[in-house]
């Protein structure tokens, strides 16, 4: 049977989209990157920093948001109960932003029904086209998060993209790439990079290696939040 050739980004996230097998999938697979996202929400939503707007940028198909949603219940023992008892104001917008329209629309379709859960019930959520290069508008308490994003692009651009989030309205950032340990790219021009090489060019404060080193997470705090703590 002859493969069906992938041509574009739309056709790549097209069957994954309200796919519940994948989200499931992604769920399992990343479970400590969106456990440690959501930690940090909380951390950062209380009376002296504010609510979280938490931006999903180079968003796909918004899979990372969706399943936050639906992986908080299922997060163990890291929260008490009060914490778990559904969104207390932690989060008061959700940003999907990415520079293909067709990709836009598709996260749209796929996040209808992103509040299958108690969490992140009611927040609103916006879709906006933007380049990640460019500099842009980020509201006060804003949480970065990029998944599988970074290693599309050359060093330059991935010191270019990391600048614009050198901004006092940015509380915290949350990366995931795929490391050197994986044999082939899975689609487009993906830049399969070493855990230390990829840690020198981003500079986290800190990072979790998962899955075998297959996954590499890299999370950063704004300038005004270390300041505070």
């Amino acid at each position: 049977m002859e493969k069906v050739k992938i041509l574009s980004w739309p056709d790549f996230y097209r069957d994954r989209v309200r796919n519940r097998e994948y989200d499931e999938y992604f769920r399992k697979k990343y479970a400590r990157f969106l456990t440690e996202i959501i930690l940090n929400i909380k951390r950062l939503s209380n009376p002296m920093f504010g609510e979280v707007v938490l931006k999903e940028e180079g968003c796909g198909i918004g899979s990372v948001v969706k399943n936050l949603s639906r992986f908080y219940p299922e997060l163990p023992k890291e929260l008490t109960e009060e914490e778990r008892n559904g969104n207390t104001g932690d989060v008061a917008k959700i940003i999907f932003a990415d520079l293909d329209s067709g990709i836009l629309d598709l996260c749209r379709d796929n996040t209808r029904f992103v509040y299958s859960s108690r969490y992140l019930e009611k927040v609103p959520r916006f879709y906006t086209r933007e380049n990640i290069m460019e500099k842009k508008f980020f509201e006060p308490g804003t949480m970065v998060v990029t998944h599988g994003v970074l290693e599309h692009f050359s060093d330059p651009d991935i010191t270019r993209i990391l600048s614009t989030y050198e901004d006092s309205c940015v509380s915290f950032q949350a990366h995931y790439v795929p490391t050197s340990g994986y044999r082939e790219p899975s689609f487009g021009d993906e830049r399969l990079l070493p855990v230390d090489y990829w840690c020198s060019l981003v500079k986290p404060d800190y990072y979790i290696v998962d899955n075998g080193g297959l996954d590499l997470y890299m999370f950063k705090y704004g300038e005004q939040i270390k300041k505070a703590v």
